[in-house]
């Protein structure tokens, strides 16, 4: 089943169907939260219609919605939050360090913008955090209540049970058990309430926290210099969006607990005077001695944290790198060399978490055991220094005064540990932000004038001239649009130390440069275009041309103000621009949206447009015409399509100045011809327009010329007319196989051919319905016990789950025979049977043995969790390394990464804490609830009833965080998806001016994602005041039942301390339970809602499509699945056998096609209707054809990147449809057969790395056979002129080099592979003339007695192949030796041969007549290509001597 089948995905437990059309939503006031009363607000009723509405929709089968949840508050709304970070960002003033100048605080050092993003994140929530502060300190001092009343009514038990307190007594007195029990309560339930209001108040500063960070590193992101991109990735910046804010944020819950937690020491430490005297210092200076400890482990903590970012950030950049350029993983198999580069980077990242794991169970350890060994030395030293008796009061008020210390204990490190986290976030968010922004140094810029380009005494770099950097940074601006960004001058030396063209041919000589010049040596950047002068006069079209890495795009940049601009430049853009980039950006929204792209519609200028661009056919096949949505990156269209619909929208737009990029580069020629004419000459005729151009046959029409050499500099510039006529200049030069005439008629094709121009062949997606990118798969109701069960598999199993299960209930044992230890002390309180000493001795081991239990436990716990982290990401990597190119069509990237980033994170470093602390809760909650029947069993009385609203609380709420969190994890990938597009497009979106459109998109879409967020954490609150009611209620029923015992004299058992020893066990079980009762439900919920990135992982572990086997021998163990796939059905239609090809297999190059059909989804048509084709060994085949007629589809289908479509009846009686050198390749794994066809795509794709790792990722090949390679390819001097020749850094997606010179590496890459069968997909589109053709002659050479399959634009690459291949409508129309096919004057191949030359009709006869007269083709493209004269050629076929030959 392909993708589009399976989306949406739905849970087993009821679908996701909008409730919209079927009941009608739930209608909140504007401000629901402001507008409720004050005690409407205390207790979160307000938020009661959502619950309700959850518990309706439940009964409906339904769940809740975005539509449902309560409206975001004013107050947080993104554009709010932001217009106060900004103001305090840019108000701050740093601090100058002693003896720092004014100078040199004009740039922030790395501590102030770390001070700066700190200052402005606090003014976004300052007043919120003071007030939360207060409400914490009343929540505390509530707290401080509990061991005082604790020990009023446990000295009331044994003043009653000794007769110090009578019936005599006043009822005040001897009921006084009564009313300290109600206060109690009472002071239980008013500290929930302060609780819930000081995390309501935090959770607040959080959101909003989160929301500044992301909202100014997108809007940051939108200003950035082109210069500075380069210093950071996609993937890296997605981290700090996703990873880094979510750090931040978690501190910001932490930043009471570091003040509150001494003063919670010190308050209990000062209760424990009052109850021990000066003997409590003893405890408190252990636990004082025990803080630099903890200091010692945080620091390392820090420091494992900061290198497990680093992996993090570069495996979520290759991910992202890798999910780019698929297709290009797929055609080289690459797969498994991707993976494992991947797996490296998680390795690291495992190791470091494993050892921050270590660290924090044995500091968990460490605090667990703590208050228990100072409680033990402080009663050692009460009873033998203080000479003191440890009654039963006093012994119990004192231990839950020291658990209660505990708690700070334990949430103290935590908060250092996150604050060591936020510490190391707000630094890499503060360097982003610390990042140069476009400078309008020597640029202007005037939107009111007239349309003009002016640029005087210009010199462009990519980074600042006047700063020096490491050599090490200057790698990845290597040969930037072909000029050696890379080169430098040493600031020691002040030379230059760019390279010269050498003879260095081998590693040995690059590691010898390499040690000549350290990584750490200073130099200065250098420049890529010097000595520029041109203006572009108003109303005047501008032609750029030169050779491949010319420095074509540069000049458009710095045009845009997307370079440096060095000392003295200057640059004038007057009047509003529009932008077409060489490689289309298109957004994913419908075609009318990307052509309108924010400017309102106007019906008659949006239909010129249309016309003008060639789109007006395009629309007509289109399943919604102009509102059907476009895929991510333009996935469903053609590359023609994507650069004629960024056309219209630069024509749409009725600038005043014009920059074309190579845009007609990507266009067949006539529609290149008739897009120039109609739109770029026609509409925009008046216009000021730049374009740049490898279609030199358009330079006559073009009012000046620009010409560059490779070195980035102006040859000449001038009219075609004064250029041309400079038989030595450039242009001439240029122009040498182009003709000064331009076509006589526009084309001589007729009109009822159809030229369907929907498909893309070289993607997987044919025509769509009307939303092609699928919605994100979400689960509903619970999360089934099958996702628990495959965490735990992926753990070790359910041993190893058992043996952590049963360390949980040793540890609840130990603390169990702790308590029983103390009742054993206080009942012996005459000390008769048993010293002080033993007792204090045996409390303080069994303190120990809690430790070493918790260490073990946690250890278990994080082990199993890190296991289970490892084994899920390797699986899910696979899983989309083998999913189908079809899969990857229709899901947005975002929502993939977002599988590989947060989804992972949350697995990793959430999940064991979050399963830990539920674990313990549980048991320790069932041990407490035991304990307290045990003592006081009218309790049971109580429990049933206390049980039935604590278990509706838990599932009424849960119903509402389960589908909050998800809606939460599905609004959160449009965020990282919008992100992703901006950045592809910033040059665009800049140069239009529409930043601040892009600006508040972005923000609507985190405020969808906050609005998630508020709801769950009102929720939560929502929750924790109803809990905490019932754990109060339990506190107040225990003690009320105690005290009825100790009234009614049926607690007398020989001694006043026996029942006071276990009244005391019970109520200090029962005070450690208030925050228990709510805090499982909120951590079952907090697992579920972790378990839901479990859940998400593995959707697309195993719910997402798969290809074939890769290989042979998995072909043939592999389970036919119930959709069986291709290779599935042909083998067994062959009787069950794989084909397993001999290594050197295939050693001729024969291709037999049989029937071949093919579909990209089965709900598409077919795009291939029944192929039939032979090609011989060693045969050159040149495949022409209209646009989609399936020429890439034949490609395609060769390497079974999209499997052939095999019918019923094609089953019945199986005819192998694709076989290689006699061998079925339909029976055999991916690997085996794409590993042994080179291919040249006609979009290259580069990783990061270096130039040799893109070359030869296996490493497989010597230094010296590829330079032997780069040579061939014309790439040997780019590389040479690199700092660090074949190791020189290649930037993200190759953005460091230019689109033709990553074709060149493409072109490499085939060369090194030394195939029998070699596929051209318009590998030269993106080259010049003069480069083309050296390509070509490498081919010719390199390749001989290969099959070679070549589709191609420009005729003249493949007039010297031994067949042309027509293909019409997915039919071959025609299949012969162009020979034989120019024979008849009618044929398809005549018929664009024609057009490709630009012979008019009337010209054809003479044109056949005069090549039949040739000896052979290649004398017709020397003829064309004004080679060679023609032979007896008469006077009126001169003019066709010199024709551009393209097609």
């Amino acid at each position: 089943m392909c993708a589009a089948d399976a989306a949406p995905a739905n849970g087993s437990n009821g679908p996701t169907a909008s409730i919209k059309e079927e009941i009608p939503p739930l209608k909140w006031p504007a401000e629901p939260e402001t507008s409720a009363s004050f005690l409407n607000r205390l207790v979160f009723y307000w938020m009661q219609p959502l619950f309700s509405r959850a518990s309706f929709l439940r009964k409906k089968d339904k769940w809740l919605e975005m539509i449902d949840l309560a409206p975001l508050a004013g107050i947080d709304r993104t554009e709010e939050v932001e217009k106060l970070f900004e103001k305090a960002y840019s108000e701050y003033v740093p601090k100058k360090k002693k003896g720092q100048t004014t100078s040199e605080t004009e740039s922030d050092t790395p501590e102030q913008l770390e001070a700066r993003l700190t200052h402005a994140l606090l003014a976004t929530c300052k007043a919120r955090l003071l007030i939360a502060g207060v409400a914490r300190f009343l929540n505390t001092v509530l707290q401080f209540t509990f061991p005082i009343l604790l020990n009023l009514i446990l000295t009331y038990f044994q003043d009653v049970q000794s007769g110090i307190i009578t019936r005599e007594d006043p009822p005040i007195v001897y009921y006084k058990g009564y009313w300290l029990s109600a206060l109690l309560m009472m002071f239980v339930g008013c500290k929930a309430v302060t609780e819930s209001a000081y995390f309501h108040l935090v959770n607040r500063c959080t959101w909003r926290v989160k929301t500044a960070v992301s909202s100014s590193i997108y809007r940051k992101s939108l200003r950035l210099a082109s210069s500075e991109q380069q210093k950071t990735t996609l993937g890296e910046i997605v981290n700090l969006m996703q990873v880094d804010a979510s750090k931040i944020e978690a501190f910001v819950l932490q930043i009471h607990v570091m003040w509150d937690g001494l003063f919670q020491i010190s308050g209990y430490m000062v209760i424990l005077g009052t109850l021990l005297g000066w003997t409590c210092l003893v405890g408190l200076l252990i636990i004082v001695f025990a803080i630099p400890i903890m200091g010692k482990i945080t620091g390392k903590m820090y420091g494992l944290n900061r290198s497990m970012v680093k992996y993090t950030d570069d495996r979520v950049k290759t991910v992202n790198e890798g999910l780019q350029g698929m297709l290009c993983l797929k055609m080289y198999t690459w797969e498994e060399s991707f993976a494992e580069q991947v797996e490296g980077y998680r390795k690291g990242e495992l190791a470091s978490l494993r050892k921050v794991a270590n660290l924090r169970a044995f500091l968990r350890a460490y605090m667990s055991s703590l208050p228990q060994i100072a409680a033990a030395a402080t009663f050692l030293t009460y009873v033998y220094a203080y000479e003191g008796t440890i009654s039963a009061a006093i012994l119990f008020s004192s231990i839950v005064a020291f658990d209660l210390i505990r708690m700070p204990l334990m949430f103290y490190p935590m908060a250092l540990a996150q604050y060591v986290q936020c510490k190391v976030s707000l630094k890499r968010v503060g360097a982003f932000l610390g990042y140069g922004e476009v400078s309008s140094k020597g640029y202007t810029r005037n939107p009111d004038k007239d349309g003009e380009i002016i640029i005087e005494n210009a010199t462009f770099y990519w980074m600042d001239p006047n700063t020096p950097v490491p050599r090490s940074a200057l790698k990845q601006e290597s040969s930037l649009d072909g000029s050696s960004r890379s080169a430098g001058s040493s600031v020691k030396k002040q030379r230059s130390l760019k390279r010269l063209i050498s003879s260095r041919s081998t590693s040995k000589s690059s590691d010898k440069e390499s040690t000549e010049h350290p990584e750490d040596e200073l130099v200065y950047p250098s420049a890529i275009m010097t000595d520029v002068n041109i203006k572009v006069q108003h109303g005047k079209l501008c032609a750029v041309v030169g050779p491949v890495g010319s420095g074509k795009s540069t000049l458009c940049s710095s045009i845009l103000n997307e370079a440096v601009l060095g000392e003295g430049s200057n640059v004038v853009l007057n009047g509003n621009v529009a932008y077409v980039a060489q490689t289309a950006w298109i957004l994913n929204k419908t075609v009318r949206d990307n052509i309108l792209f924010g400017l309102p519609y106007d019906e008659e200028r949006y239909n010129r447009v249309i016309d003008a661009c060639s789109l007006r056919h395009d629309l007509k096949i289109l399943e919604d015409g102009d509102m059907t949505e476009i895929g991510e990156r333009g996935i469903n269209l053609s590359g023609g399509q994507k650069q004629r619909i960024a056309v219209a929208r630069a024509a749409y737009s009725d600038a005043d100045v014009f920059i074309f990029d190579d845009p007609l580069s990507a266009l067949d020629p006539e529609v290149a011809e008739r897009v120039f004419d109609e739109c770029i000459m026609d509409m925009l005729g008046s216009k000021t327009r730049l374009l740049v151009t490898n279609q030199l046959q358009c330079l006559s029409k073009c009012d000046t010329i620009i010409a560059l050499s490779k070195h980035g500099k102006v040859l000449e510039q001038g009219a075609y007319e004064e250029l041309i006529g400079d038989k030595r200049g450039e242009v001439t030069r240029l122009l040498a196989g182009i003709s000064q005439s331009r076509r006589s008629v526009k084309a001589v094709v007729s009109d009822n051919k159809e030229k369907s121009s929907s498909k893309n062949e070289a993607s997987t997606s044919n025509k769509d319905a009307k939303k092609l990118v699928t919605q994100e798969e979400r689960m509903t109701g619970s999360v089934e016990l099958k996702v628990y069960l495959k965490y735990i598999k992926a753990g070790g199993g359910y041993f190893l789950f058992g043996i952590v299960i049963i360390l949980y209930l040793a540890s609840a044992g130990v603390n169990l025979m702790s308590s029983l230890w103390l009742s054993a002390w206080t009942t012996d309180s005459s000390y008769q049977r048993n010293s002080e000493t033993f007792y204090i001795s045996g409390y303080a081991l069994t303190a120990l043995l809690m430790g070493f239990v918790t260490f073990i436990r946690t250890y278990g716990v994080t082990r199993f969790s890190i296991r289970s982290a490892r084994r899920m990401h390797s699986d899910v990597l696979r899983s989309i390394l083998r999913a189908p190119m079809s899969f990857f069509d229709v899901t947005p990237t975002g929502r993939i990464l977002s599988r590989f980033s947060k989804d992972v994170f949350t697995v990793d470093q959430e999940l064991a804490d979050i399963v830990d602390i539920f674990i313990y809760i549980v048991i320790q909650l069932c041990v407490v609830l035991i304990t307290i029947i045990f003592v006081t069993p009218f309790f049971a009385i109580a429990l049933p009833f206390l049980m039935i609203l604590y278990f509706w609380a838990m599932n009424y709420y849960r119903q509402v965080a389960r589908e909050l969190k998800r809606l939460d994890s599905v609004s959160r990938s449009p965020v990282f998806a919008q992100f992703s597009e901006t950045l592809g497009g910033l040059s665009t979106i800049r140069a239009f001016g529409r930043s601040n459109d892009f600006r508040q998109q972005f923000e609507s879409i985190l405020d969808a994602n906050t609005q998630t967020v508020y709801a769950n954490k009102v929720a939560e609150r929502w929750l924790a005041c109803r809990l905490e009611g019932v754990a109060s209620l339990v506190v107040g029923f225990s003690a009320i039942f105690a005290t009825h015992v100790v009234v009614s004299n049926g607690a007398s058992i020989g001694n006043s301390n026996n029942f006071a020893s276990l009244a005391g066990i019970s109520l200090s079980y029962a005070v450690t339970a208030t925050g228990m009762m709510q805090f499982v439900v909120r951590a079952f919920a907090s697992v579920e809602a972790a378990m839901n990135s479990v859940e998400r992982i593995a959707y697309y572990t195993e719910e997402i499509p798969h290809e074939a086997a890769h290989t042979s021998d998995e072909l043939e163990k592999e389970k036919p699945s119930a959709s069986k796939n291709a290779a599935q059905r042909a083998i067994a239609a062959a009787g069950g056998k794989a084909i397993h090809p001999d290594p050197q297999w295939p050693q001729k190059g024969a291709i037999t096609l049989t029937n071949l059909k093919m579909r990209y989804r089965p709900e598409t048509p077919l795009v291939l209707k029944g192929v039939d084709v032979k090609i011989g060994a060693g045969e050159r085949i040149g495949i022409v054809g209209r646009t989609g007629s399936g020429k890439s589809s034949m490609l395609l289908i060769l390497m079974r990147l999209v499997e052939p479509y095999l019918s019923e009846e094609d089953m019945e009686n199986y005819h192998a449809p694709l076989v290689i050198d006699e061998l079925d390749c339909m029976r055999m794994g991916l690997f085996d057969l794409r590993s042994k066809i080179g291919i040249i795509p006609q979009s290259p794709v580069l990783f990061s790395g270096t130039i040799r790792s893109n070359m030869d990722p296996f490493n497989n090949y010597t230094d010296e056979e590829i330079w032997e390679a780069l040579g061939k390819c014309t790439m040997k001097d780019a590389v040479e002129a690199m700092t660090d020749g074949l190791q020189s850094k290649v930037a993200e997606y190759g953005e460091n080099l230019s689109q033709g010179q990553r074709q060149l590496l493409c072109l490499g890459r085939a060369l090194l592979k030394h195939c029998h069968i070699l596929l051209l997909d318009e590998a030269t589109s993106s080259v010049d003339y003069e480069t083309d053709k050296a390509i070509q002659t490498t081919i010719r050479e390199a390749f001989k007695g290969c099959t070679v399959l070549t589709i191609a634009h420009r005729v003249n690459t493949i007039m010297d192949s031994d067949k042309i291949l027509v293909m019409d409508n997915g039919h071959v129309a025609e299949f012969d030796s162009p020979e034989e096919l120019l024979k008849d004057e009618t044929s398809m191949f005549s018929d664009i041969l024609l057009f490709g030359a630009g012979i008019a009709a009337k010209d054809s006869a003479t044109f056949f007549k005069v090549s039949s007269n040739l000896l052979n083709l290649t004398e017709v493209v020397d003829v064309i290509s004004m080679k060679s004269p023609l032979p007896t050629i008469d006077a009126e076929m001169y003019a066709l001597r010199s024709l551009p030959f393209e097609y």
